[in-house]
C-alpha cells in the first residue's frame, strides 16, 4: 500500500497543531491554577474563591493542593530566632522581609538575586544562584515542581525556586509594602 504524500503531510501538520494547542492549554491551566492559589494566599477562603469562580469548594481545594498547597505559605509557630533565609543564610532579624515556604525561607534580597539569576549565574559573598537545566531532576523547594515542568528553576545552596513560586514571593513582598 502506498501512502498519499499530501494526506501524510496534512496529518503531520494537524499533529503539530494539536501538540501546540495542548501546550497552550497546559500553560493556560497552570496560569489559572496559580491565580487561584494567589487568591487564596491573598486572604480569600476556598469557599469565597469557589463562589466567585462558580466552582465547587472541593475543586478549589484540589487546585490549591496541586499547585503546592497552603501549608508552607502560612505562618508557622517557630521561634523567630531559628528562621533564616535558606538561600543566603541570613537570620530573620538581619533581613527586611523573609517569605516562608514548606520548611524553606527566602529573604527579599535573595528574591531580587533570583530574578537576576534567571539570565545566568549570580554570586555574592553569601550565596551563589544558578539556573537549573530544563532536563534536570531537581525540584522546586517551595512547591515540588520538577525542572522539566517549571518554566524556570533557580538553584541556591541546597534549595531551589521555580518562576511561579518566585512570583508568589513577589506578591507577598508587594502585599507587605506600605500603601502610598
Amino acid at each position: 500500500m502506498v501512502i498519499d504524500d499530501g494526506l501524510l503531510r496534512r496529518a503531520r501538520e494537524a499533529a503539530a497543531r494539536l501538540a501546540d494547542a495542548q501546550r497552550q492549554t497546559d500553560l493556560a491551566k497552570a496560569d489559572y491554577h496559580h491565580a487561584v492559589r494567589r487568591l487564596h494566599f491573598a486572604g480569600a477562603s476556598m469557599r469565597e474563591i469557589a463562589d466567585a469562580l462558580e466552582l465547587s469548594h472541593q475543586r478549589v481545594h484540589q487546585i490549591i493542593e496541586a499547585t503546592g498547597g497552603t501549608g508552607g505559605w502560612k505562618a508557622r509557630k517557630k521561634a523567630t530566632a531559628d528562621l533564616a533565609c535558606s538561600f543566603c543564610g541570613l537570620p530573620k532579624d538581619e533581613v527586611t522581609k523573609l517569605v516562608a515556604g514548606p520548611g524553606v525561607f527566602i529573604c527579599d534580597e535573595c528574591v531580587r538575586l533570583v530574578h537576576r539569576a534567571r539570565s545566568g549565574s549570580v554570586e555574592t559573598s553569601r550565596t551563589r544562584l544558578d539556573p537549573v537545566p530544563a532536563g534536570s531532576r531537581l525540584e522546586c523547594s517551595f512547591c515540588g515542581k520538577a525542572a522539566p515542568k517549571a518554566s524556570t528553576l533557580i538553584a541556591g545552596p541546597g534549595v531551589r525556586i521555580c518562576a511561579e513560586c518566585l512570583q508568589l514571593c513577589d506578591d507577598v513582598l508587594a502585599a507587605s509594602e506600605p500603601q502610598s
